[in-house]
């Protein structure tokens, strides 16, 4: 059955629950779906009013992605100009999978960057799940080669002057994805980032401060 009207007619929690459904579908061996949804990843982009359709489309991606990565790869890039869309939904489901693809097909993958460094320099408070996903993709396609973690640190790097609430722990975990290809000037810094919460109150915090100073020193 084709999903467009499910996804249509479904909204917040609601469509979030139908994504994840029909993304175990896919994971089930449904490709069908999965077809039609990163084709819908872009559906009608100019038009807000459609943004239930796009959203729902990118979390039955994501779903996908994050468990069989090699299923999307090949559609990356497909999925580019919804990296466009207006509501911030769409976009960081898309940027996890650039990323969580980016090993499988670089040469697409590398088209987020522009998209991600746009993320980074506009972010505000209260859109932490659109900047952590930019600032993961950024990690991951850096982790590719030195070339890429040459491309993604001074992006990574503006991120840090302005950390918005709780986005300190993507920014933990990309730099420590990248810090295998960092020269030492550039560990000096990240490692100097890094012991900003090395005793944070979450634990989960210093676990990855602790992990990326060990990378570092």
């Amino acid at each position: 059955m084709p999903i467009f009207d499910q996804l249509k007619n479904n909204k917040g929690t609601v469509s979030s629950a139908l994504g994840k459904k029909l993304g175990q579908e896919v994971l089930n061996g449904n490709i069908e779906i999965l077809n039609e949804a990163i084709d819908l990843c872009c559906y009608s982009l100019k038009n807000k009013k459609e943004k239930n359709i796009r959203s729902g489309a990118a979390k039955i991606v994501e779903i996908v992605v994050l468990e069989k990565p090699d299923l999307v790869a090949n559609a990356l890039e497909k999925l580019v100009p919804a990296l466009t869309a207006d509501e911030p939904q769409t976009r960081w489901m898309i940027f996890r999978a650039f990323g969580l693809c980016a090993a499988l097909n670089p040469e697409v993958a590398k088209k987020a960057l522009p998209f991600a460094s746009k993320c980074i320099r506009e972010k505000k408070d209260g859109q932490l799940c659109l900047v952590s996903s930019a600032d993961l993709y950024l990690g991951d396609y850096g982790a590719l080669s030195v070339q890429n973690t040459n491309e993604v640190f001074p992006i990574l790097l503006e991120s840090t002057d302005n950390v918005i609430l709780n986005e300190h722990d993507w920014l933990l975990e990309a730099f420590s994805n990248i810090a295998k290809h960092l020269n030492k000037e550039e560990k000096k810094v990240v490692l100097e980032f890094a012991e900003n919460y090395r005793n944070f109150p979450r634990k989960t915090t210093q676990v990855r401060a602790n992990k990326l100073i060990a990378l570092c020193e």
